[in-house]
């Protein structure tokens, strides 16, 4: 009970709504804080990375440059090709003269040392230039052909490092290597005469990366053609393809640009990749960024996180306390005041019609209370005014009877004396007020539609010394008891005898016709009178009410508004006219019963 009393309570609300609030923020800024600095960190660490792989990617650049040159020399050179083409024997003057020429070259190359052979091989015999420690007494010349690579390299269209790094075939240890086979042509045609045989050492590589410096924490990969390698204690390893991403480094769709991806290692551990292709086909180097650096910033980032969320939560503190003096003592004077009203002082407090919201709501109490005391007081004027207003209420339902009395003793009186006509237009007359002053319902069913015309033409006939007819004409005896409109026929009647008859000057007919028309009904209004253009139909539903006599606020305009109204725009009066020869006014209504059900 004392929980529930706790939170009854608007203030101790405020304060658990405060105190939420309050406590919210600071887990969403905390929370939100972290990934920013991490991610800013990350994108940083991010952006390093590849500045500094490009750089190591240029260093390992323009050593595989250097080794191209020396290949497209050798595939260019005169006097290789002419050794070529002669086919000279180990130690005869062409082959000491292009060996030295080749030597020269080779030497000159700043990236001589990452070439521990190269090779101008014909069908039996060849040069080498060669490393020291990479020297052998091997018969390239048959020894290379029955390379299981050679075919592959020496018909690839370009350089192919498909092999991987192998081991030295020609070497008695056996070190690493990555083998190029270039065709070497005759000099005046494109025929192979011979070829070229480098190898590329892994120190191109190695080099550049003891050079490099890779942090701890990060790791370096390499990926050529479908062969993926890590580099580990100044060395490369070959790994296996169990890393999603660089499993896939060697695809066509790798853009030839610097890649960031994330990778799924052996141990289950996500790396952040940043990598940049080389300037060797399908040739690729990988790091993963090192986040030593965001360990090292993470205290910093802590006390800033911790001093900003103190500050915040010294700022909530502040606020609850203003709220509590601005809203707690207002509404305490607030129920006083309601209390008083309650024990029934309804006098004005203008102690409590502060300048701020609050004060709108207690001058709305004191508003409220004088109110309340002026409407007790009215009350006993109100009560002494009731019996006078029952009484007022009485005599206007006393006149409507006396009306039907008096028009009853007229038709009896004029029966007494043979006047007939005056017998039935009086008749006529007090059925037709009997209708108007009767019910309050909008809708009646169109049989006593039909009774009030009768009523009215019958007066109408009278006036006119009988020089106007009526001929009624329903199609199906269901359409009696459909729905319309209160007084919807009478003002097309009326128009049709003041409008089209009488300027005539002659006898004339009218004929109402109502009929289905698809799941409507439609109820035409025919004269023979005198007709109008089609200018004056349109004004006549345009122009308000037209008509002069007792009925004159419900003229055909307003009858066409109020069948809109009732049913719907599509609904209401067309007007078709001939000027000379007729005038026919649509009604279009639903076919619906009193009950509002569609038939």
């Amino acid at each position: 009970m004392k929980i529930k009393h706790f939170f009854s309570s608007i203030q101790k609300r405020i304060l658990i709504i405060t105190l939420s609030c309050i406590v919210g923020m600071c887990i969403l800024i905390g929370l939100v804080s972290y990934y920013i600095f991490h991610s800013y960190l990350q994108n940083n660490l991010i952006h390093s990375t590849e500045s500094s792989l490009t750089l190591l990617a240029d260093s390992i650049n323009k050593s595989v440059n250097d080794i191209y040159r020396m290949a497209r020399y050798c595939q260019t050179n005169s006097d290789i090709a002419t050794y070529i083409e002669n086919n000279p024997n180990p130690g005869s003057v062409l082959s000491v003269a292009t060996y030295d020429s080749l030597s020269e070259e080779y030497n000159l190359n700043a990236s001589s040392k990452y070439m521990p052979r190269l090779a101008i091989v014909t069908a039996e015999n060849f040069l080498q230039v060669v490393n020291s420690t990479y020297s052998s007494t091997n018969n390239l010349a048959k020894e290379i052909p029955q390379l299981d690579f050679y075919e592959t390299l020496l018909n690839a269209k370009g350089y192919d490092f498909s092999t991987g790094f192998i081991a030295d075939p020609f070497h008695r240890k056996g070190r690493p290597v990555l083998p190029i086979i270039r065709p070497i042509t005759y000099q005046y045609n494109a025929v192979q005469a011979g070829y070229l045989f480098i190898e590329v050492s892994a120190d191109l590589f190695t080099d550049a990366l003891d050079r490099y410096g890779v942090p701890e924490d990060s790791m370096f990969y390499f990926s050529i053609d479908k062969h993926n390698y890590i580099y580990e204690d100044g060395t490369i390893t070959e790994i296996e393809r169990n890393y999603k991403t660089l499993a896939d480094l060697t695809d066509s769709s790798l853009a030839d640009t610097t890649t960031v991806t994330k990778i799924q290692t052996s141990k289950g551990k996500t790396q952040v990749i940043v990598t940049t292709p080389l300037d060797m086909n399908n040739c690729y180097i990988s790091q993963s960024i090192s986040y030593a650096e965001t360990i090292s910033q993470k205290p910093f980032f802590i006390n800033v996180l911790i001093s900003t969320l103190t500050g915040i939560i010294a700022i909530g503190a502040l606020l609850m306390f203003i709220m509590n003096k601005m809203i707690t003592v207002p509404v305490s004077q607030l129920r006083t005041k309601m209390q008083k009203i309650a024990d029934g002082d309804f006098s004005r407090d203008p102690s409590i019609e502060w300048d701020h919201e609050i004060g709108e709501i207690g001058k709305g109490i004191n508003d409220l209370s004088e109110n309340v005391n002026q409407l007790m007081n009215k009350r006993v004027e109100f009560e002494s005014q009731k019996k006078d207003l029952e009484y007022k209420i009485l005599l206007n339902q006393i006149n409507p009877h006396f009306i039907y009395n008096t028009l009853n003793s007229i038709k009896w009186m004029a029966a007494a004396q043979g006047s007939d006509g005056i017998a039935e237009m009086t008749t006529a007359l007090s059925r037709l007020l009997k209708s108007i002053s009767k019910g309050t319902s909008l809708l009646i069913d169109i049989r006593e539609e039909l009774s009030l015309i009768e009523n009215y033409f019958t007066i109408q006939s009278y006036r006119y010394g009988g020089t106007i007819t009526l001929d009624i004409k329903v199609d199906e005896e269901a359409l009696y008891d459909c729905s319309i409109i209160k007084f919807t026929l009478q003002p097309l009647v009326e128009n049709a005898i003041f409008h089209g008859i009488e300027p005539k000057g002659c006898a004339g007919h009218i004929t109402i016709h109502i009929l289905r028309d698809g799941n409507d009904i439609r109820i035409d209004v025919t004269d023979d009178g005198v007709g109008m253009s089609e200018e004056k139909a349109k004004q006549i539903l345009n122009d308000g009410n037209n008509s002069a006599d007792f009925f004159r606020e419900l003229g055909v305009n307003n009858v066409h508004k109020r069948l809109q109204y009732q049913f719907g725009e599509q609904y209401g009066i067309t007007i078709e006219s001939e000027p000379g020869r007729y005038t026919t006014m649509s009604i279009h209504i639903p076919m619906r019963t009193p009950d509002s059900k569609t038939i």
